[in-house]
């Protein structure tokens, strides 16, 4: 299989809503700043508004944005964060919100996001970057499992949904004795992460791994998760972050 970043792609616009105020936040600028050298805005709930890498290309931009708390309820429908969120983002920020492609990345993990009726159901809903059914604004649900820290762990070990933890603190435990340090996530180990990604998925989903229909597997991915969980109190370590580059056009895949 081979894997192709396009580095000279125009995305548009681009909405990450993340959970965590400083992890998601790096590993974002990391990849879109530091390695395909597109402009990155970001408003935390450590941090007022931030600019980095700053470019004159309107049509390519990333901006990162936190959930009001570390909650995935904060993305339902009609939450009034959602919609001020939007407001601020047109208003303030001339962000096209209508034709940007929005991803929300949360964790799921024993302590947080506990509710998986509620998860399932998102899963099932925000099911598209750029458009949804049901007059639900666009935008697709992308898990960690048990935390976005399996995206830095993808990027230096293969086969790294084989490794099971429960808690997201674990899997930085096992990061910081390894010396996995997202520090030193570039080209290559962003290659090592999607080629992770796209195995894991084709074991999940018997050899099939289908971007146009991606509802589907989200969906068994996270029955997967939670049937893994429930039988031994533990997740297989898988992020779907870089499913985001895939998605944006800026990894192309071969077999």
């Amino acid at each position: 299989m081979r894997i192709t970043l396009n580095k000279d792609k125009n995305i548009g616009k681009v909405l990450y809503i993340v959970e965590g105020s400083k992890t998601e936040k790096f590993l974002l600028w990391k990849i879109f700043a530091n390695i395909f050298d597109y402009q990155v805005e970001a408003i935390t709930r450590s941090h007022p508004y931030q600019i980095f890498n700053r470019k004159d290309n309107p049509y390519s931009k990333v901006f990162v944005i936190n959930a009001a708390e570390s909650n995935i309820k904060n993305i339902e429908k009609d939450d009034e964060f959602l919609n001020n969120l939007f407001i601020e983002l047109i208003e303030n920020y001339d962000f096209d919100i209508d034709n940007a492609a929005i991803y929300y990345l949360f964790d799921r993990d024993a302590e947080s996001n506990t509710d998986p009726i509620f998860i399932k159901n998102l899963l099932n809903t925000l099911t598209n970057s750029r458009e949804n059914e049901e007059n639900y604004r666009q935008g697709i649900l992308l898990l960690s499992y048990p935390s976005i820290e399996s995206f830095t762990l993808s990027c230096f070990k293969k086969d790294c949904f084989s490794l099971k933890v429960n808690l997201g603190s674990e899997l930085k435990r096992y990061l910081n004795i390894n010396n996995f340090n997202q520090s030193n996530i570039n080209e290559s180990q962003l290659q090592v992460a999607v080629d992770n990604l796209v195995d894991s998925l084709m074991l999940i989903n018997n050899g099939n791994f289908d971007i146009d229909n991606f509802k589907e597997l989200n969906v068994k991915i996270f029955d997967l998760e939670e049937s893994t969980y429930s039988q031994e109190s533990m997740f297989n370590c898988l992020s779907l972050l870089a499913f985001s580059l895939i998605d944006l056009g800026l990894v192309e895949i071969e077999s």
